[in-house]
């Protein structure tokens, strides 16, 4: 009989870590942007020695699943490859209308993930969303940007989905325009009146959530982005396209 067997070889263990951590990954566990425990207490956790750890950690760094930033700090990454992510740096980069594309895609990946929050968020996901729109309300009041508490309102609302690709989906794409996040709330967020208009949108899309109305939810979010897309528009090229 021809030989089809391989000797049975037990595995590393920092293949093992790796597994284990790939499968939290994928399965949810471990979001986009979540930070990991130090390497020391992850090591306890694990039962491993912090050399398997961080070979297990490097490997999975290698892979794009994590980064790991100075001072020995791990987060995780969205699941994207390079040949998805990089083409759309490229593209977003070459001019101002590429970048209004791009948020065009932002404004239906979001009505999207709202009117599956609509259906799926928990008691719990809603409670949490309650609380990051106080924090909106207390950023307006002391004329704070609120740029934080706006990011973790859309974030959380990607999580109440349910949809691990989703999650990972729109974390990718806040990676993608954060240069122009940060010029949109330096810039056309500076003005009270339009925070005004987008602390009420929050809580009209909370509101739809609330209420577990998925379509009242994307028609929200479409105003909601509809608003700020109007509003990138006038800070990225002056003129309407």
């Amino acid at each position: 009989m021809t030989q089809i067997f391989e000797p049975v070889r037990q595995k590393k263990v920092a293949d093992e870590i790796v597994e284990q951590l790939k499968g939290h990954i994928f399965g949810g566990k471990l979001k986009p942007g979540e930070k990991l425990p130090p390497e020391r207490e992850l090591a306890r956790s694990l039962f491993v020695s912090r050399v398997s750890l961080r070979e297990a950690l490097n490997t999975l760094q290698g892979m794009g699943l994590l980064e790991i930033q100075q001072g020995n700090r791990t987060f995780v990454r969205p699941i994207t490859t390079r040949s998805i992510q990089d083409p759309l740096v490229s593209f977003s980069k070459r001019s101002p209308s590429n970048i209004l594309k791009i948020i065009e895609i932002r404004k239906y990946l979001e009505m999207g993930a709202t009117a599956l929050a609509a259906e799926r968020a928990t008691d719990k996901e809603i409670k949490q969303l309650e609380s990051i729109l106080k924090q909106m309300e207390e950023d307006f009041g002391k004329n704070r940007l609120g740029a934080k508490s706006d990011l973790d309102f859309h974030s959380k609302i990607a999580e109440a989905t349910h949809n691990e690709a989703y999650i990972h989906m729109m974390k990718t794409m806040y990676d993608l325009l954060q240069e122009e996040l940060r010029l949109a709330w330096g810039g056309v967020f500076r003005k009270k009146d339009r925070r005004k208009a987008l602390l009420q949108q929050h809580e009209n899309i909370l509101g739809a959530i609330r209420e577990h109305d998925p379509r009242r939810g994307a028609k929200e979010a479409f105003k909601h982005l509809c608003f700020v897309e109007e509003n990138w528009e006038d800070t990225l090229t002056g003129t309407k396209l």
